[in-house]
Order: C-alpha cells, then sequence, then structure tokens
C-alpha cells in the first residue's frame, strides 16, 4: 500500500530549495540581517520531523491539502530557517512515517514504514549530490523522525567515504542518539564537543526539569532495527551535547550565554491533526528572538534539561507527561545553533583553506 514514490526532478518534491520561495528563508525580526539566501559556499541538507499524525496509512502522500503540510510549514520556519545565516538550503518532501511507526507494539511494521521513508531520504540525497551540490561543503540537519533518517544517512553515506571531506557538522536532534553507535555504527564521524569541531554530530533532546526519557524507540544499525530499551528495562546511553556550550558535559551552563529562542506559533490544533486537514496557514515572518531565557544542563540519562517553559510564549503547545519540550527542540536554542553553525562553517572554509 505504499504511495507513489517522489519525483525528485520536480520541484514540487523538495519543501526547500534555494530557488524556491518558502518559509526556511525567513530571518527573525531584529537580526537586521539582509542577506543572499542562494549562491553560498555551504549548504544544508534537511530532513524534517514527523508531521503525519492523523489517518492514513503507513507512510505519507505527500499531498498539500494533508495537515502535516502545515506542520512542514511550522518546521521550515522554526527550525531550517536556522540554518540561512550560513548555508543553501535543501530539504525533501518524502513519504514520512506515520507518528505510530514509533508505537513499541507497532516495532514490525513501524521499521518497514521507516525503512521506505529513508529509502525517499537517500534517493533525494543521491539527487542533491548529482544535482545540486557541486562539490560544496554541507551540513546534515535533522528533527525527531528526521534525525532518524539523517544518522542512517550519514552513516550509510558519508562516513568513512570521500563525502566525509565535505561534512562541516551534523545537528541531528529531537531523537535519542545511543552512544553505542561510534562504537557499532560511525568510523570517522564523532559526537561534538567544541563549538568549532568540524566533522562532529551534535544531539540532544530537550525536557523540562525531572523529566524522563521515553523508553523503546526504535533504533537502525547495519545489523537491523533495534529498540532503545535493553533487558531489564533501562536505556541505553544517549548522547546529549549542550547548545549553550557545545560539549557533552554534564555542567549546568547558565542562560546569561543563552543568544536567543524563537517563539514560532504551533498553528496546527489536534482537530486538524486528527481529520487530516492542512489548515493553511503560511509563516510570513519570524518574531524577534528572546534572549537569556533558559539555562541548560546535560543529564547522566542523556536528556538536556532547561528551566520550565509555562505560560509564556514558550510553552509547549503539546505538553507532555515526561515534560518534554520536543517541539521546542530548535526554537529554544535559535539564536545559539544559528550563531554556531556559522562558526563551524568559518572553522571548516579556513581549515580547508591552509590545507
Amino acid at each position: 500500500d505504499a504511495p507513489v514514490a517522489p519525483d525528485y526532478n520536480n520541484a514540487y518534491f523538495w519543501v526547500a530549495r534555494p530557488d524556491k520561495k518558502d518559509t526556511s528563508d525567513l530571518v527573525p525580526m531584529a537580526l537586521n540581517i539582509r542577506h543572499d539566501l542562494t549562491n553560498k559556499d555551504v549548504d544544508v541538507f534537511f530532513v524534517h520531523s514527523t508531521g503525519f499524525v492523523g489517518p492514513g496509512g503507513w507512510n505519507s502522500t505527500m499531498e498539500i491539502e494533508n495537515s502535516e503540510a502545515q506542520s512542514i510549514e511550522y518546521m521550515l520556519s522554526s527550525m531550517a530557517s536556522i540554518f540561512n545565516g550560513c548555508c543553501n538550503i535543501y530539504a525533501p518532501h518524502y513519504r514520512e512515517a506515520n507518528i505510530q511507526s514509533f508505537m513499541p507494539e507497532k516495532f514490525k511494521f513501524g521499521t518497514q514504514a521507516l525503512d521506505l521513508a529513508y529509502q525517499d531520504v537517500a534517493n533525494a540525497f543521491e539527487y542533491y549530490l548529482q544535482h545540486f551540490n557541486q562539490g560544496r561543503p554541507f551540513i546534515v540537519v535533522g528533527h525527531s523522525q528526521g534525525s532518524t533518517h539523517a544518522l542512517r544517512l550519514l552513516e550509510e553515506k558519508v562516513d568513512n567515504t570521500y563525502l566525509f571531506r565535505q561534512l562541516v557538522a551534523a545537528y541531528v536532534v529531537g531523537y535519542w542518539l545511543p552512544k553505542d553507535k561510534f562504537s557499532r555504527g560511525f568510523e570517522q564521524i564523532t559526537p561534538c564537543t567544541g563549538a568549532d569541531q568540524t566533522g562532529c554530530i551534535v544531539s540532544y533532546d530537550t525536557y523540562g526539569q525531572d523529566g524522563q526519557l521515553d523508553s523503546k524507540v526504535p533504533h537502525w544499525y547495519k545489523t537491523g532495527w533495534e529498540s532503545s530499551e535493553l533487558e531489564g528495562g533501562s536505556i541505553k546511553p544517549t548522547l546529549c551535547v549542550n547548545p549553550l556550550n557545545w560539549t557533552n558535559t554534564l555542567d549546568k551552563v547558565s542562560e546569561k550565554e543563552h543568544l536567543g529562542a524563537m517563539p514560532v506559533e504551533f498553528k496546527r490544533t489536534p482537530v486538524n491533526m486528527l481529520l487530516a486537514n492542512n489548515p493553511g496557514f503560511i509563516f510570513q515572518e519570524l518574531p524577534a528572538l528572546t534572549n537569556e531565557l533558559t539555562w541548560a544542563q546535560c543529564m547522566e540519562d542523556g536528556r538536556l534539561e532547561v528551566m520550565p517553559q509555562a505560560d509564556n510564549l514558550f510553552s509547549n503547545h503539546l505538553d507532555q507527561p515526561n515534560k518534554s519540550y520536543h517541539v521546542l527542540d530548535f526554537s529554544l536554542f535559535y539564536g545559539n545553533i544559528r550563531q554556531n553553525a556559522i562558526q563551524r562553517v568559518n572553522q571548516f572554509m579556513a581549515t580547508n583553506s591552509a590545507s
């Protein structure tokens, strides 16, 4: 019952591209930045999160009338736009897996749906390399389901290949990255431990104080899919890189280091989701950043804890019992990530120019 595969020769199947007008082009108010959104020296390959949560099959049909199209507007404006200060942004539309694919009781069929979604992402990346990249350095970015596919893409297509020389960094956020991926999978790519390191991965998952990691989420390995839950009920040790100091230490970093959160309103209501309707809201502008909003600390179990966000512009519209701030993973740290991406690009270009 798989939907028809996307044709990446058709611009429709790119939700963001430098030659298209889309919400990844937006810049937050008060940054006073007017820059060329094309012809940068570095690219971003962005894999969006799960928007397919309503009725239907295992994989999205990618129709503009579907409610996930509204989620993609949110993702491009609150996540992908972070990188328009450094890079040309390419983001494929793909047959994303339904959110139920991540449910533990649906592991067998859910992972098959994730495999299908990944096929599209891998095909889009190959098309991007052949038709758009022209040998430029690139950053890989993913969130949630997008991080699942981005990690697999990095391991299968970039790590230990000639493309590693073009990898500036990867920001794979909002999913649990088991530390054993760096002993059982990646050979060249490492966790980021500094702000100007290149060829490395930034990963974290945001929670309020005393939050709790979800258990039994699927992870892809070359040997097959595995659950994050180990025998006995414990969770695999998870990587956390703190976006306020770009290390994986357990230090609590003060809000003085916070360079700005960006409160993009989540416009899709539960009714829209359940009925699979796209309310049609288009983000026309982004509000100004809010500086010094929160401290951040990586915890022993891999969570990134932040100051509770309640009754303010950054309240989580999909509040979870485990205190997850999943929808805000990127937007809470918009300013820090934007600056850091520019910093890593500059370091990469300087190092490669010198060599």
